[in-house]
């Protein structure tokens, strides 16, 4: 009992501002208003403290409180500062000056103290410690279950329980909306939703089927892993960032009972499955395979070492703090929870080694024409067996298709560019396909009813706002669809805001 409460203990620092410090000091409150406290631009902070010593028109003298020098600026740029009791506040909202100085440092305050969770009205911001919290354990989901927001700290349960509870109360289908830049944690504060979700609405349900107690949600949890194996990939900013977005769908029974789940996926970065950027990697899948299958599936689905793949463009980029070898073996397990044969994971592995052959093939220009052709057909011959085509019929499908002309059909000369790029297109189109398969395969597993449930809570993760040296195709729909949630974002906020 006592260890549980030393853990409790632990977790309460980084979820309840420290009562010592001295928000309410009469001194403190004297002390802003002698000096008249404001927020002036910096260029190294974005914002600094200063005192206001006297206003000359449109401008200002303010004396800096770090250096205690003096600088004159103009009135528009010269914010509000919030008195003493403010400090550290769990909801924005209640700021008495609501500028983006105050916001800043009072997100940046919280932060420095351990406090990633800060309430804006009915937004809950976050804050990527980068590090894990021991903020998640039964205790907390405990701690948070059935409470009215305002009776405890911020946090992503309370989130959730807010959804859960007017689900039930209102018999109304709710929505929880992840948007940030990449690397900001929304996918692990997606998976931190279903964590409380599965905890809360299963724990004391009496199953009458052969099922086990609690199977369903421990699918729904092991979903995430697979998802994250074929769709997940090293950025430059992001180790683990989400290369697709998904709203997953949990459906309640009209007691509050999970009754069923339903993944939805948006925008694959299929381009990442044949050329990197510096310094990234492709799927993380394709590593796991070439460093985790053992000799038999080597063999099996003819692999061969990272630099022998053209569609690796950075060949073996290993992520520090990770093992490739172990996370595949956590990826196989996931899919043996999920009920994945052993067939279904061996061909969806194949196809994963097939995406890797379809960038060895190589296409020459024949000397005196434009024609392409491909001297060393053995790529083709590996591919052709993990897909279990005729090489012969796929090498001409390739280099001399057939083309509809009229009402007859002529076959056409490709050209080196035009073969290469028909490959690169298969190996995206093939690897788009099974993603999809795979998502409909979670979403068969996770459908135990032939009757809808009688509500839902409905979890959005899009793939996060970036912008890199060479921006694809994918990265501006996702920029783009980032800037649209944003928009509807604010104006559903501020319309119920007002309301």
């Amino acid at each position: 009992m006592q260890s549980r409460g030393l853990h409790r203990d632990d977790a309460e620092r980084y979820l309840f501002v420290d009562q010592t410090y001295g928000g309410n000091n009469p001194v403190a409150q004297a002390d802003w208003t002698a000096k008249r406290l404001v927020w002036v631009p910096s260029e190294k902070h974005g914002f600094e403290a200063a005192s206001l010593k006297e206003e000359r028109g449109d401008e200002v003298v303010v004396e800096l409180a770090e250096n205690g020098k003096r600088a004159v600026f103009s009135k528009d740029d010269v914010q509000k500062m919030n008195p003493p009791k403010f400090t550290k506040v769990e909801d924005m909202a209640e700021l008495t000056c609501l500028n983006e100085a105050s916001v800043l440092h009072n997100l940046k305050d919280r932060y420095y103290s351990g406090l990633i969770y800060t309430y804006s009205g009915l937004f809950c911001v976050v804050i990527n410690p980068y590090k894990n919290l021991p903020i998640y354990t039964e205790q907390i989901v405990e701690m948070y279950r059935g409470k009215k927001r305002h009776e405890v700290p911020p946090h992503i349960y309370a989130i959730s329980e807010t959804a859960y509870r007017s689900m039930l109360q209102d018999r109304e289908d709710q929505s929880i909306l992840c948007t940030g830049e990449s690397g900001a944690g929304k996918t692990e504060n997606t998976k931190k939703v279903i964590q409380y979700l599965a905890h809360v609405a299963s724990s004391h349900k009496v199953r009458k089927e052969h099922a086990t107690p609690g199977e369903l949600e421990q699918q729904l949890l092991q979903a995430n892993p697979i998802l994250e194996a074929f769709g997940n990939a090293k950025t430059v900013k992001n180790d683990n960032s989400s290369r697709f977005g998904k709203f997953i769908r949990i459906n309640f029974d009209v007691s509050g009972y999970i009754v069923g789940a339903n993944i939805e996926t948006y925008l694959l970065e299929k381009s990442r499955a044949i050329r990197q950027a510096k310094d990234e990697r492709t799927f993380h899948i394709f590593y796991q395979l070439l460093a985790g299958s053992g000799e038999h599936v080597k063999t099996d689905l003819l692999l061969e070492s990272f630099d022998q793949y053209r569609f690796l463009s950075n060949r073996y980029l290993p992520i520090p703090g990770q093992q490739d070898r172990e996370i595949y073996q956590e990826t196989l397990e996931s899919m043996n929870i999920m009920g994945f044969s052993h067939e279904e994971i061996m061909c969806m592995l194949r196809m994963v080694s097939a995406v890797l052959q379809f960038g060895n093939i190589v296409f020459r220009k024949e000397r005196n024409t434009d024609q392409a052709s491909m001297p060393d057909n053995t790529a083709a011959q590996k591919l052709c067996h993990l897909l279990g085509l005729n090489v012969t019929e796929f090498s001409r499908a390739i280099l001399m298709p057939r083309i509809k002309v009229g009402r007859d059909y002529v076959q056409k000369a490709q050209t080196k560019e035009q073969a290469d790029f028909a490959v690169e297109a298969l190996a995206k189109a093939l690897y788009e396909r099974l993603f999809r398969w795979l998502v409909h395969r979670i979403n068969r597993a996770l459908d135990r009813t032939k009757r809808q449930g009688a509500s839902f809570i409905g979890i959005l993760d899009i793939a996060g706002f970036e912008i890199f040296e060479l921006n694809s195709f994918e990265q501006l729909c996702i920029n783009y669809t980032n800037e649209k949630l944003q928009q509807l974002f604010n104006h559903t906020m501020f319309v119920l805001e007002q309301e």
